[in-house]
């Protein structure tokens, strides 16, 4: 997904196999440039718009449920599970590090799995088997059990985000992607804000019946989230031919519009048979691990630790779930300011940088100020910063993963492969912000500073500079040179390693 010259060619499966095929991949390029110019500005924007309303949303209400799912156990501690299960704190973190294992097997097999099935099948299904694992995490009392139903869990749940991430490139074209997985992964952020609403809510059920608000909050969340999976079969889309709300027009434009312009409309067919080679041996799924993982390592400690941090400046147990919210809402905002800009301005970098930036300076005003009880709302303005700024950074990474990779299954692969390493991180930072270093936690503020300023500022710069070069050494050789030396078979076989392939920076 980043530029290429426009010069009609035949894909390599065809060429490969029947000649008068290849004449059938001229003549849809053909039509997909005719297409290109029958779609006028109204009519993108009203296809846009069509996508917007009947693709976007259903994800946006997955995604959300399925990081509230994920991240409630920071709730529930404030609600009693330690007590109840008799587990310690080392236990706690045990069990939260065991979920981020099977969290990065499972991203990779449930992305080949999504495009054996489709994503209107295999979706809800994921998520239905969530809400069943939910629902028994609410009964168990001790370790053992606890720490089983976590690894499910992690199982399970790994396929949401890179599954989600993948749909959205198969409708949107390149110009258009990150805007909509930052709107997507808003949803992220508003479940950071709607969990410890809930989470308020349902506490006060402390005691109902018996139970614990820890297990209310996963048997609830967890039967909510079973009928949400079982409407998402019937309101999830599989593929633009599949539907009903798109004209025929519209269909086929959306079609090679991906099947071409994804890899930057060179006029050669996306390679979509799986090769694992290809994946494991790109430089670009490496790269962006190093920023994602990094993420993954701060934002999964510090929302574990959130609620806790503002229940230390005097706030009642109740209240400090509450008073998560705020800082997610802002969140929201600077997410679709981020995504908006990154599309506007075609910059991936700065989309990377700028709020690693903010969220270092979050951590800093914390971490200094934390430990005086009477400055509340210094610690919140930083806790503000640092939440703000780390929510943009996913799908900034998840896009400029999506743009640098070329191939509808390398794609799809590639992300689930980035995704999958770096929810590694999730171990790190479920064990850097230990209990008895409470409120200041100097482990886990200054690991996550460290490795913001290292790999969230720095890496990401040097990224930058090491595309520029590479465009630039593929800029000097004409593409009648590469034409001479390559067939099309051999371009399309080589994707974003392709001499007239352009990185997105």
């Amino acid at each position: 997904m980043g530029e290429l010259e426009k010069t009609p060619s035949i894909p390599l499966s065809e060429e490969k196999t029947n000649p008068e095929t290849s004449v059938t991949a001229i003549s849809e390029y053909d039509e997909y440039l005719g297409l290109c110019e029958i779609m006028t500005e109204d009519k993108m924007k009203k296809l846009v718009r069509k996508i917007d309303i009947y693709v976007l949303p259903q994800l946006i209400v997955l995604y959300l449920m399925s990081y509230i799912d994920r991240t409630n156990v920071g709730n529930a501690k404030l609600f009693g599970a330690l007590q109840d299960m008799g587990l310690s704190g080392q236990d706690w973190n045990t069990a939260l590090s065991v979920f981020f294992v099977t969290y990065a097997l499972g991203a990779v097999p449930s992305n080949i799995m999504l495009q054996k099935f489709g994503p209107r099948i295999w979706l809800p299904t994921i998520m239905l088997a969530v809400s069943i694992i939910l629902i028994c995490c609410s009964l168990q009392s001790t370790m053992a059990g606890w720490t089983i139903f976590r690894v499910l869990l992690g199982l399970v749940e790994a396929g949401v985000f890179p599954g989600c991430s993948a749909v959205l490139t198969t409708w949107y074209s390149p110009h258009e992607v990150h805007t909509r997985m930052t709107i997507f992964y808003m949803g992220a952020s508003a479940a950071g804000a709607f969990s410890g609403l809930l989470a308020y809510a349902i506490g006060q059920l402390d005691g109902t019946w018996g139970y614990r608000g820890w297990r209310w909050i996963f048997c609830l969340e967890g039967a909510f989230t079973a009928l949400l999976s079982i409407a998402a079969f019937w309101i999830i889309h599989d593929t633009p031919s599949k539907v009903s709300w798109l004209t025929s027009e519209e269909k086929r434009f959306v079609l090679l519009r991906h099947k071409f312009a994804a890899g930057g409309e060179s006029g050669i067919a996306e390679k979509e048979e799986f090769s694992w080679a290809a994946v494991s041996q790109s430089f670009h799924v490496y790269a962006c691990v190093v920023m994602e993982f990094t993420l993954c390592v701060v934002v999964y400690g510090v929302s574990f630790v959130l609620p806790t941090i503002i229940k230390n400046l005097g706030y009642s147990a109740a209240t400090a779930q509450a008073m998560t919210a705020p800082p997610y809402i802002f969140a929201c905002l600077v997410t679709v300011f981020s995504g908006w800009a990154a599309d506007r301005y075609k910059q991936r970098m700065l989309s990377v940088l700028l709020p690693n930036l903010l969220a270092m300076i979050g951590f800093v005003i914390i971490i200094v100020s934390v430990r005086y009880k009477e400055l509340p709302g210094v610690t919140l303005f930083g806790i503000f910063f640092a939440i703000g700024g780390l929510y943009p950074i996913s799908p900034a990474v998840t896009a400029w993963t999506a743009l640098n990779l070329a191939g509808t299954m390398k794609r799809s692969v590639g992300i689930g492969a980035m995704i999958a390493f770096s929810q590694l991180g999730g171990i790190v930072g479920s064990n850097i912000y230990i209990s008895t270093q409470s409120p200041r936690y100097p482990v886990g503020f200054g690991v996550s500073i460290s490795m913001l300023g290292l790999c969230g500022i720095i890496w990401p710069a040097c990224y930058f500079f090491i595309l520029k070069r590479i465009n630039a050494t593929r800029a000097k050789i004409s593409t009648e040179e590469v034409r001479a030396k390559y067939t099309d078979a051999e371009l399309a076989e080589m994707g974003d390693e392709s001499p007239l392939f352009r990185y997105s920076t």
